[in-house]
């Protein structure tokens, strides 16, 4: 029976003020809500680990401006604060763990959820995602759970919209001010437009900061359009200051909206456009990364917490790929008494990137704009050769407390939006191979778009090709596993795997080779990305792909089954279609699927140079006996679970089925 106390808020909280620890050692959690707390699927037990429980709350904390590793929160000096001299704020809590703590596997994982959204389940466990998870489907195959991990997420980001949706899990952050006074400032808001409109609604990102005037003259918005002809990015265009207003069209009139934007000319699919204009009050968005280094200190800490493990690890995805990255980087994996605070981080299709986390107006539910790649990019002190200074994603962590790294891209991160994930094993030149740091090991998943796709391949209105199918969850959690080994156990991780100089499987982009099919469009001609830290000629990074074989696959990284005995051609990118415009730019996280012909015949009327299904496999089961035997040799390698080859066997004989006897067409328009 569901245990909540959401129903009685108005009667009563069930509060926690956890323990306090001695007066040398200042808790920064001054105290845990819950707000509801229930047994999971009824108190169903997951193996040896017995029933879990889930709770919602809130977790408070206070930081002191004056210790030396809270300075580097931007604004934190112009926080209000409290008798004592410290900055309050709270975050939203979610917990899964074992109803008997004894039988967990001694990790709290944290979920470095993605715009207020929960990751971890429908990742590992192949669930269908849900903020409440409450049914069988919410926990999947219950792995986590059979594993043993304490499931937490704490919010840490100051701008999810919970104005839409209650259920998101943010934190709330004070504003800062000068001695009261409200601060002021300039931000860009950075739109790629998806299909033509005369209104475009523009602060999906910025809506914690509107125009303090929207009639401003000097408010600027510029247009451009990211091609694969022509320059590495063409000159933005300025749209004088009559043509475009704050508003949108109602009944044929134009009415003031600070959500919108209103152009004379329409905007145009597949174009990017950037508003500037000038705002006020910023949040003191740093804390976010406070709230989750003070809980994990807690977690590990405090015997009496709400949640007690010996290891943290958090888990984090495009925008919270990047934000560990930057977490990592401002040195948030030690806690306030310079302890490892973070044991493991996996960091999942972040690519070289970091982000508007700990700024003054901080925008972190941007997409990551197009350049932006700064140095330093790998965790070691490296020189960078533009400007002469070392630094690394590490230079503020003491040495011997260097947390465990697994770096996990996809395609996407190779070709779009500027993540250039290759300059994660590169000299920043792009001129040669380095070698992992210690603590660090990166897997590039071969033929993988940004996110995990799903079977059958669906046609998409925003671009030319079929959507990428590869569902790369399965090594998600073949690597977790060996992530945990190397933490708990001090077993050796699987070998980085990634695309190489040194073996001819990293190449310039212009050195590809793909296939000449009829009709297919390649990106020979894209174009790369450039540093937001410095101008010139010299801001232009390196351009390095994997290379790819004669069915246009690539080669280099980690080729899961589906890929490595295909059915058809996995790209990590894909060209805008027609009706979306725009068709000569690539759509930013997508990838693309173009299905091998059946038989021979087909091929030949189809002029299609890779050989056809029947030609590679002799039948059925043929095929599924090499996936088979592709997936017992990663299984052996440690990138995917032995548990899991069955499942992969199965799928790809769907894929088959699917293939043989209802193949989609290319066309999708």
């Amino acid at each position: 029976m569901k245990s909540t106390i959401r129903s009685i808020l108005g009667m009563a909280l069930v509060t926690f003020v956890l323990a306090l620890l001695p007066e040398t050692i200042r808790a920064e959690v001054t105290r845990v809500e819950i707000l509801s707390r229930e047994d999971v699927l009824g108190g169903k037990a997951f193996g040896t680990v017995g029933a879990y429980e889930k709770l919602h709350g809130k977790v408070y904390f206070a930081v002191d401006p004056g210790n030396e590793h809270n300075q580097i929160i931007a604004d934190l000096d112009k926080a209000p604060k409290n008798s004592e001299g410290m900055v309050e704020f709270s975050s939203d809590l979610f917990i899964l763990k074992p109803k008997d703590p004894s039988k967990g596997n001694g990790v709290a994982f944290f979920d470095k959820i993605n715009r207020g959204r929960l990751l971890l389940l429908s990742t590992f466990n192949h669930a269908q995602g849900s903020q409440d998870p409450t049914v069988e489907a919410h926990f999947g195959d219950g792995w986590l759970m059979r594993e043993g991990y304490t499931l937490v997420a704490v919010g840490w980001q100051f701008d999810v919209r919970k104005d839409q949706d209650p259920q998101l899990i943010g934190v709330d952050v004070p504003i800062a001010t000068e001695n009261g006074r409200p601060i002021t400032g300039w931000i860009n808001q950075e739109i790629v437009v998806g299909e033509s409109t005369d209104s475009l609604l523009y602060n999906r990102d910025t809506w914690k900061y509107p125009p303090l005037d929207p009639e401003d003259p000097s408010y600027r918005l510029t247009e451009s359009g990211f091609v694969v002809e022509g320059p590495l990015v063409a000159a933005p265009r300025l749209i004088p200051r009559e043509d475009w207003q704050f508003g949108r069209v109602e009944k044929g009139e134009i009415v003031l909206d600070t959500n919108y934007l209103w152009m004379k000319d329409g905007f145009k699919g597949g174009y990017t456009y950037e508003v500037t204009y000038e705002t006020q009050d910023p949040p003191v968005a740093g804390l976010g990364f406070a709230a989750v280094r003070d809980m994990a200190y807690e977690v590990k800490n405090n015997p009496d917490a709400i949640v007690s493990a010996e290891y943290v690890y958090t888990y984090g995805t495009s925008q919270t790929g990047r934000s560990q990255r930057h977490f990592v980087y401002e040195g948030f994996t030690i806690d306030e008494q310079g302890r490892r605070a973070i044991d493991a981080l996996f960091i999942n299709t972040g690519g070289s990137s970091l982000g508007s986390f700990n700024e003054r107006f901080a925008v972190p539910w941007e997409l990551g704009a197009y350049y932006h790649t700064k140095f330093p990019i790998r965790y070691e002190m490296t020189t960078d050769p533009l400007t002469g200074k070392r630094d690394g994603l590490g230079a503020r962590v003491p040495a011997g407390l260097e947390p465990k790294i697994f770096h996990v891209d996809t395609g996407s991160e190779q070709w779009g939006q500027g993540r250039v994930a290759t300059l994660l094993h590169t000299s920043i030149d792009g001129r040669e191979d380095l070698p992992d740091p210690p603590n660090v090991r990166i897997y590039y998943l071969a033929g993988a778009k940004h996110g995990p796709g799903a079977w059958p391949p669906a046609k998409s209105d925003g671009q030319q090709e079929l959507v990428n199918p590869l569902d790369y969850r399965y090594a998600s959690r073949g690597l977790l596993a060996a992530l945990d080994r190397w933490v708990r156990e001090g077993a050796e991780p699987p070998t980085s795997r990634h695309p190489r100089w040194s073996d001819g499987t990293m190449v310039a982009v212009s050195k590809l080779k793909y296939p000449d099919i009829p009709g297919v469009r390649w990106p020979v001609n894209a174009p790369g990305s450039y540093r937001v830290d410095a101008t010139g000629p010299a801001t232009v990074l390196p351009f390095l792909v994997s290379q790819v074989d004669g069915d246009g696959n690539e080669i280099g990284g980690l080729r899961l089954p589906e890929q490595t005995v295909p059915l058809g051609t996995y790209r990590g990118w894909e060209f805008r279609s027609e009706r979306a415009g725009l068709p000569n730019s690539l759509v930013p996280y997508a990838g693309g699927y173009i299905p091998f012909a059946r038989t021979r015949v087909e091929r030949l009327q189809n002029g299609d140079p890779r050989p056809s299904v029947e030609e590679r496999y002799a039948s059925r089961a043929d095929y599924m006996q090499r996936v088979e035997e592709v997936a017992n040799r990663l299984a052996q390698e440690r990138y995917l679970l032995q548990e899991d080859v069955e499942a992969q066997v199965e799928a790809a004989g769907e894929h088959w089925d699917w293939t043989m006897s209802a193949m989609m067409s290319r066309d999708t328009d």
